[in-house]
């Protein structure tokens, strides 16, 4: 008997885009600023730019060290205040995962994906899950809202850090129930 389930696949972090999607969406944002009366600055072009080419997630801190790397003055404070624009223009996204440090990918040109993040080596694993989409819309419209996007974060421990895991501390699957405590615990 055949598995009918959905297949997950797992995708690489986002890619590095070429040219001409860069200058699309240089485009898309100069019009985004341009609609809100903001100026698209040398800073702001260098910004994106260099967030596009960026093929996984990033902090503020690297983007501004690589601009500055490649002999470009900008503040810190332009840095933080860009990366806001470009993900109130929707193309870089926040990704928060279990460190306080906010992360971002840039989204223009790529295809949706959710992660998986291991607690223990801090290994991000990203996935394609489509049905997730479709169960999104479903949800959405039993509810009548009109979902813009979504963002599924499964923590646990990864393959290698579970062959790791001393015998007796390796992941169980969830039951949906409340563990009872121990006799050890009650008293």
């Amino acid at each position: 008997m055949e598995d009918s389930r959905p297949r997950l696949s797992l995708i690489r972090m986002a890619q590095a885009v070429n040219d001409e999607t860069i200058q699309t969406a240089e485009n898309l944002f100069r019009e985004y600023l341009r609609d809100r009366g903001l100026k698209y600055t040398d800073e702001r072009r260098i910004m994106l730019r260099t967030a596009m080419r960026v093929d996984e997630h990033f902090e503020a801190e690297q983007i501004l060290l690589a601009v500055r790397g490649a002999g470009i003055r900008i503040g810190k404070a332009t840095v933080y205040r860009t990366l806001k624009l470009l993900v109130a223009c929707g193309i870089v996204k926040e990704v928060h995962f279990s460190n306080k440090q906010v992360h971002y990918e840039h989204t223009y040109g790529q295809d949706p994906h959710d992660h998986m993040i291991c607690r223990r080596c801090g290994r991000i694993i990203e996935f394609d899950a489509s049905q997730v989409v479709r169960l999104r819309a479903q949800i959405a419209a039993e509810l009548r809202f009109h979902a813009l996007s979504h963002r599924l974060q499964i923590v646990g421990l990864c393959e290698a850090c579970v062959k790791a895991c001393p015998v007796g501390m390796q992941a169980r699957p969830s039951t949906g129930r409340p563990r009872r405590a121990s006799k050890a615990r009650r008293k």
